[in-house]
């Protein structure tokens, strides 16, 4: 599952979307990216895959150095 994701300089997610699926007709939103923000559309990992999307933005982060999803770091 793929994402689009707006997220802050230290990789905060604040807004995200489902990518649709090529030939996928659905409309789906599009977050975008205000001042100070970056949007990115990445890769969920396999792990976190099933989980609905509140749970992947709240529980993950944007490694934004690899430009990759990661594991939110618990003891920060």
């Amino acid at each position: 599952m793929r994402l689009r994701v707006v997220h802050d300089a230290s990789g905060r997610i604040v807004a995200a979307a489902k990518v649709s699926d090529a030939g996928d007709d659905t409309l789906t939103p599009t977050p975008l990216a205000g001042p100070r923000h970056t949007a990115s559309e990445l890769e969920v990992p396999e792990e976190m895959a099933g989980e609905e999307l509140d749970i992947i933005c709240t529980r993950m982060r944007v490694d934004v150095q690899n430009n990759r999803l990661m594991p939110v770091d618990e003891s920060s």
